[in-house]
């Protein structure tokens, strides 16, 4: 927010992207989640929830972000998450796709 308010102000016009942590760190150092100390092994009780992706991709959505993603700690229920909570502002769900499962590696053999 405060990013894309100094850019507005600076009359600039620019798009913007996030890719959040899929952890919950506001203790954090310099260096992020890899200063605390339970890096790298004991991160799991700091993991987000799907609800919380959601919540985020809501908040950013609203902030005028379009390229919303995830980075390290993200996994697919979030980025289902982020699909879900804006599917109607992307006109709906995807359609299907044919290649789910194990039929996907016929077309690498």
């Amino acid at each position: 927010k405060k990013m894309k308010a100094a850019v507005e102000a600076a009359g600039l016009k620019a798009h913007y992207m996030i890719q959040p942590l899929g952890y919950h760190t506001p203790d954090a150092g310099v260096q992020g989640f890899i200063d605390l100390p339970e890096f790298p092994f004991g991160l799991e009780p700091r993991i987000i929830t799907r609800w919380d992706a959601a919540r985020y991709a809501r908040e950013s959505y609203e902030a005028g972000i379009r390229f919303i993603g995830g980075c390290c700690g993200f996994e697919p229920y979030h980025i289902r998450a982020v699909s879900e909570e804006l599917s109607k502002e992307r006109s709906g769900y995807l359609p299907a796709n044919s290649l789910h499962g194990a039929k996907c590696l016929e077309i690498h053999t």
